[in-house]
């Protein structure tokens, strides 16, 4: 493969990390604030981003097997990873007729959707997986959607691990960015430490106005 065509990949992998790492401050920063719509709406981009690198390095479309084939071997990554998962590969495949199949498979079933928190110590501990909508398990860290589950911490350690490669190689092969980005971190922050200094006290306020109980919603019978 053309290395211009490698790095334009390369760059945008390397984008779809730095999305993913931003979801996690987001959900991380929701789950503070016990803000369910944070919550969910950082997963659902963490998912969406992991499909994107899941399908350029392990497409299972032929058409595409030749160029993951090279990226994989630019980045030194196997054909058997975590991230080389079926679930994950189709994840917004067919979306509407997925939900479709769903909806008609859990009808008359004890459903669960949106709910954040210890499925197992809840009301909701006998659902089913394939009855779950959309949950995310605080304790043991799972994120399930449509029935489908997926371990965020396993998820987020192969992420680490790509990511750790794609910036190996980006470097390389655009060291004018990365020159730029250290610029960039380094010039602002001394012109705006005395700001800084003002903003820890509106931080906290926000953070006593949160109310507790919207971070959970609970199942129902249909």
């Amino acid at each position: 493969m053309d290395m211009n065509v490698i790095g334009l990949h390369i760059h945008e992998l390397r984008n779809q990390c730095r999305f993913i790492e931003a979801s996690v401050d987001i959900l991380n920063q929701s789950m503070e604030k016990q803000a369910s719509v944070g919550v969910f709406f950082a997963l659902q981009n963490i998912m969406l981003g992991t499909n994107q690198i899941s399908r350029t390095l392990w497409t299972p479309r032929k058409k595409g097997r030749d160029r993951a084939a090279s990226l994989r071997q630019v980045l030194e990554l196997p054909e058997k990873y975590p991230l080389n998962n079926e679930s994950i590969l189709s994840l917004v495949d067919h979306a509407d007729e997925t939900s479709d199949q769903w909806i008609s498979q859990s009808k008359d079933q004890y459903i669960l959707y949106d709910f954040i928190g210890d499925i197992a110590t809840s009301s909701h501990k006998d659902v089913e997986t394939r009855n779950i909508f959309r949950a995310f398990d605080t304790n043991t860290k799972i994120y399930t959607f449509l029935g489908t589950s997926f371990n965020l911490q396993a998820l987020l350690k192969a992420l680490a691990d790509v990511s750790n490669r794609v910036n190996q190689i980006h470097i390389r092969l655009f060291p004018d960015q990365w020159k730029e980005a250290e610029e960039e971190k380094t010039e602002p922050a001394a012109k705006t430490t005395s700001a800084k200094k003002t903003t820890p006290k509106k931080a906290a306020a926000k953070k006593t106005t949160v109310k507790k109980a919207p971070a959970k919603k609970t199942g129902a019978k249909k």
